[in-house]
């Protein structure tokens, strides 16, 4: 009978707040880390890391997606000056298809390991599945350039 009344009376008492919370919902602040293009991260040197900017591994599937999808010579336009300098389109796509034709189509990709220890470098390393070769690790080298992370080598065994 003790923990009926005490419901009852709990109950009672929570009506008006109940009422008001329908009314007015308030909402429970959570605490989330928040990266907006506001927030800026600065690395070495004056060279600038925005909310907007894609991280490392982040560009690093993105351009893959480039080489998945045979588009060569996007991959080479949105490589960085390093990976550039070291060969012309045609050049990069002829080696592109040397190298990824015989693996056959991607199957799946799963991230193996992240290196930061250099400046402004990160070396991204996946474990990778073909075709035609059930395991290679693919290896992404980016660097910060232009403000935003660019490959500068790709290589795959």
């Amino acid at each position: 009978m003790l923990v009926r009344t005490l419901l009852a009376t709990l109950l009672i008492f929570s009506m008006p707040a109940l009422a008001q919370a329908k009314k007015d919902p308030v909402k429970t602040p959570i605490t989330v880390p928040v990266i907006s293009p506001a927030s800026k991260t600065t690395m070495s040197g004056s060279k600038t890391i925005t909310g907007a900017t894609p991280a490392p591994d982040d560009r690093a599937k993105q351009w893959l997606v480039l080489l998945d999808d045979k588009n060569y010579a996007q991959s080479w336009s949105e490589a960085g000056k390093a990976f550039q300098n070291r060969q012309k389109t045609n050049a990069w796509a002829a080696d592109a298809v040397k190298r990824r034709e015989p693996l056959g189509s991607v199957a799946s990709r799963g991230l193996k390991s992240i290196d930061l220890s250099r400046s402004n470098v990160a070396v991204i390393k996946y474990d990778s599945v073909f075709a035609h070769k059930a395991s290679a690790v693919e290896t992404i080298t980016l660097s910060f350039e232009n403000d935003g992370w660019l490959v500068t080598d790709y290589s795959v065994s």
